[in-house]
């Protein structure tokens, strides 16, 4: 379910895009650093999200640096880590982790990465005990609902937004964990939603799960999906934030419907 959370180019000025790729890099580079090869590996967009807002909320002081990658090999370019690059470095690495188990359960694929991603997970369910009770709680709920063949797509959605609400809540003790989290959970609940509307056809190709059933024609789930954007929205609105604002808005705006519009486009 990776892929969601991203910027909108077209929609992007020059300097947001070298600020918001940079950050991407400086995602890259604490997962090598950290997980080497394997994080690189489980390297996404949406956790560039969670970077730049817990930084803007927290006004953590940007570090930059210059490297080559495995991508870039001949030329250096620049990437930015902060404070907050590591945590989303460590919610990557467990999410992406339980992804690739629910590849190797529905499609056999990826068991190789597994067990390379595989090793770190315990010490990160030591360390951030908290958000890895709730992915695994309700990763098995969810589970459950599966094989039972659940088509309550607001039910199931409202399981992973819990799982994404408590990532982000990085701190819970802290004055905007409210918030920080009723922005993960609504955007958590458009991520399964969107994912689950892009697969619909070529799940029931492949005779796998997915939540929708008859009864959910495009326009109903694109008016969950709405209703979901706009509560994520307005809890990003209500915290204090100024340094990323045009990046951030570009992505809970515009960005998280990219697919949403290429599955209209395509069914045109």
């Amino acid at each position: 379910m990776f892929g969601f959370v991203v910027l909108s180019r077209k929609n992007a000025s020059k300097e947001d895009l070298k600020l918001y790729q940079a950050h991407y890099c400086g995602l890259c580079h604490m997962l090598k650093e950290r997980y080497g090869k394997e994080g690189m590996k489980c390297l996404s967009y949406d956790m560039v999200f969670l970077e730049l807002l817990l930084s803007d909320l927290n006004d953590y002081e940007e570090r930059e640096g210059r490297e080559k990658c495995i991508i870039k090999p001949f030329r250096e370019h620049s990437y930015i880590t902060t404070d907050a690059t590591g945590y989303a470095a460590d919610m990557q690495m467990l999410l992406s982790y339980y992804s690739i188990l629910d590849n190797v359960h529905d499609e056999k694929k990826d068991t190789k990465l597994l067990m390379d991603v595989g090793k770190w997970v315990l010490p990160l369910e030591a360390n951030y005990p908290r958000q890895a009770g709730a992915l695994k709680m309700n990763l098995a709920l969810l589970s459950q609902a599966e094989k039972r063949n659940e088509k309550d797509p607001v039910f199931m959605a409202t399981l992973f937004g819990r799982i994404i609400g408590e990532i982000f809540t990085h701190d819970d003790s802290s004055f905007f964990s409210s918030d920080l989290r009723a922005l993960g959970e609504s955007l958590g609940k458009f991520i399964y939603l969107i994912d689950g509307y892009v697969d619909r056809r070529k799940d029931e190709k492949k005779g796998l799960y997915n939540p929708f059933g008859p009864d959910w024609d495009d326009d109903r789930i694109e008016k969950e999906l709405t209703e979901h954007a706009a509560l994520s929205s307005a809890a990003f609105e209500r915290l204090p934030l100024d340094d990323y604002l045009p990046i951030m808005r570009n992505i809970l705006y515009s960005g998280i419907w990219i697919h949403a519009e290429r599955e209209r486009s395509r069914k045109r």
